[in-house]
């Protein structure tokens, strides 16, 4: 089976061309992620959405929704995750890079995503694998032909993909929001509007393209900093790289933790009647137990502005693939790391992840509406999830 659709950016609205069956391939689609990464899906809810349901008389509707619902878990039970799909993208090539010597397909490259729609929600499918396949190296010779042949045709392709579901999330961490699913490309092929192969990009496997190693909190640091190090070793630390470190006792008596280690710790907050902060500013808080072990930290820092897309790039190098990530305004959150648990968290409100990394746009009040830039406010925050977990 094959589908057709068009590949969108991140935050732009979707549009897709519905080819013949193209319903039940998407639901196979879902039902696959939702088999596989136990994201839970109302069935109750998707079987009274359903036609036979919303056709049936008032009298007959809840054994027909009884009917549907078991029909449907059936259907999830029975999901094959090793089952192949194939979907035909409307893609694009960008101009060639005279600087790198090659051209990019426009779906591979981060925070684009394929359109999905099963049982009355939206899915956004990402493709794991791209690394290999986003640039088409070319020699300068070779690519004033090929970019002469795309100008013909607007730069518009036909991304014919095969590829398997595998999970959930982009591990890019430049789609966001519910419902993301991951996908590893089987094979590809750039298609002209008459079929004719246009170029193969070179798909390596998951298994063989060399993945980075998997997230270590033990071995993980923001901003040079530790958790799991004793107190006091961190405390010379901060000594010689950020400050003068102060030790403060909780009033409230909270148990498990002892106290925090803080320099400049109100230093980046931005509000009325107070003096905005200094571009370079940096504020640590961490947060240690009755062992005098450093459990979790939090580091903000503040920087002249800079696009989120350099953040998102940079950590990803850095602490390799993310595992959650989310939108929030102007503003960009990614995390690492298994889930720490709320009660053992030192700041609430927040998701979660061993490690947290926040970028958003740092404006007070009297700096709103001015035409400048506003400063960008990076937030690191580590915690010990193994210790987190024993609680």
């Amino acid at each position: 089976m094959r589908t057709t659709r068009i590949a969108v950016l991140g935050l732009l609205a979707a549009t897709t061309f519905y080819a013949q069956n193209e319903e039940v391939e998407n639901q196979a689609i879902a039902l696959v992620y939702h088999k596989l990464t136990g994201d839970p899906l109302d069935l109750q809810t998707v079987a009274q959405s359903s036609a036979v349901v919303r056709n049936a008389s008032s009298f007959d509707r809840p054994d027909a929704v009884k009917t549907e619902a078991a029909r449907l878990q059936g259907q999830l039970n029975a999901a094959d995750p090793g089952k192949e799909f194939v979907m035909r993208v409307n893609d694009s090539i960008s101009e060639y890079d005279h600087e790198r010597g090659e051209f990019y397909v426009v779906l591979f490259r981060p925070g684009y995503f394929v359109p999905v729609s099963a049982f009355r929600q939206q899915y956004q499918l990402v493709f794991a694998n791209v690394e290999g396949a986003r640039a088409i190296p070319m020699p300068k010779e070779e690519a004033r032909n090929f970019d002469l042949q795309l100008q013909k045709r607007s730069r518009h392709v036909t991304n014919e993909i095969h590829f398997r579901v595998i999970g959930k999330g982009d591990p890019a961490g430049g789609v966001t929001g519910e419902r993301v699913i991951r996908a590893e490309i089987l094979s590809s092929r750039l298609l002209d509007m008459n079929g004719n192969v246009v170029y193969l990009p070179k798909i390596a496997p998951l298994a063989a393209s060399a993945p980075a190693a998997p997230f270590d909190v033990a071995k993980a640091d923001v901003a040079g900093f530790k958790v799991g190090v004793k107190v006091s070793d961190l405390e010379a630390t901060l000594a010689r790289t950020a400050g003068k470190p102060q030790r403060v006792t909780p009033k409230n008596g909270v148990d498990k933790f002892a106290g925090t280690l803080e320099v400049n710790s109100m230093g980046c907050a931005s509000y009325v009647g107070k003096r905005s902060p200094n571009v370079g500013t940096m504020c640590v808080v961490a947060y240690f137990d009755k062992d005098e072990i450093v459990r979790a930290i939090r580091v903000e820092r503040l920087f002249p502005w800079f696009d989120s897309e350099i953040f998102r790039k940079s950590l990803t190098q850095k602490y390799g693939a993310v595992s959650s990530a989310r939108n929030s305004g102007s503003g960009l959150e990614l995390g690492w790391g298994p889930d720490v648990n709320e009660t053992n968290h030192p700041e609430k409100n927040y998701f979660h992840s061993a490690l947290r990394a926040q970028y958003a746009a740092d404006e007070d009040f009297m700096s709103r509406g001015m035409n400048s830039l506003p400063r960008i406010k990076v937030v690191l925050r580590l915690v010990d999830a193994q210790w987190a977990s024993q609680r």
